[in-house]
């Protein structure tokens, strides 16, 4: 086998592709050791340099660099880790726009961008028709496409803010007092094409306001009240154009 040829053979092809901003979600691994007992350590955190929402948004192509850090042979990690390498600019290829670390494979946050496309190939491809950028392919099944991602929590006069990737479906229940409880979407995770679904319970005997911030574009143009009396559940769902949540359908009263 020529040169060349064995290089090509050992520069892992698998990419991933970031399904939201995942600075949060990559990490660094670092060794240090005792200088009396002589004894390594090693330290899984989430602390790589210079990663940030903006050097890490949704739709980045991340290429595995051959490293994999294992359960049981590598110290704090506790489920298996491929190293990753992207690049943090859209126009310029050079080496001083990569950052490097290491991922869940099987994080929500990633999705397999092709096993067939090598690691030292164009960053940005575009499809030769249609003109896009090459981000994954289409999906088409028979069976059924579901998440597992509920996330349910009590709202307080703080109100929360939805992490859109965390879960489509939020499902809240207002104190039984009369409060108004605000409702925002974090920015970063605002993608176009997702969406969502809240469940909400009125608290009884008190009565309870769940406000949405302007992100959220409703049927009557304001947020969610509860009477005073009765523990009532409505659902409500948006779909995303990138900017706004815009309702899509709302029930009545489910008891």
């Amino acid at each position: 086998m020529s040169t060349v040829a064995r290089q090509l053979k050992e520069v892992p092809e698998k990419s991933y592709v970031a399904a939201a901003a995942f600075n949060a979600d990559v990490y660094k691994y670092t060794l240090t050791q005792s200088p009396t007992t002589y004894q390594t350590t090693g330290a899984l955190t989430a602390t790589v340099t210079g990663a940030t929402a903006l050097t890490c948004p949704a739709g980045t192509i991340l290429r595995e660099n051959g490293k994999k850090l294992y359960p049981g042979a590598h110290n704090g990690v506790t489920t298996l880790m491929v190293g990753v390498f992207w690049n943090t600019s859209k126009t310029d290829t050079t080496t001083s726009n990569m950052l490097s670390g290491f991922i869940d494979p099987n994080s929500p946050k990633f999705a397999v961008f092709s096993a067939d496309r090598p690691n030292y190939m164009n960053v940005l491809p575009v499809d030769p028709t249609g003109g896009l950028a090459d981000q994954g392919a289409p999906v088409v099944t028979n069976g059924m496409i579901s998440s597992r991602v509920v996330a349910i929590g009590t709202l307080t006069g703080a109100g929360a803010t939805l992490d859109l990737s965390t879960g489509r479906i939020f499902k809240f229940t207002l104190p039984a007092t009369a409060i108004s409880s605000l409702v925002s979407v974090s920015p970063t995770t605002l993608l176009p094409g997702v969406t969502i679904t809240l469940i909400v319970t009125g608290g009884a005997p008190g009565s309870g306001t769940l406000s949405l911030s302007s992100a959220f574009k409703t049927s009557g143009g304001g947020g969610i009240t509860f009477a005073t009396g009765t523990a009532i559940t409505i659902t409500v769902s948006f779909v995303s154009d990138g900017t706004n949540l815009w309702e899509t359908s709302r029930t009545g009263t489910l008891y």
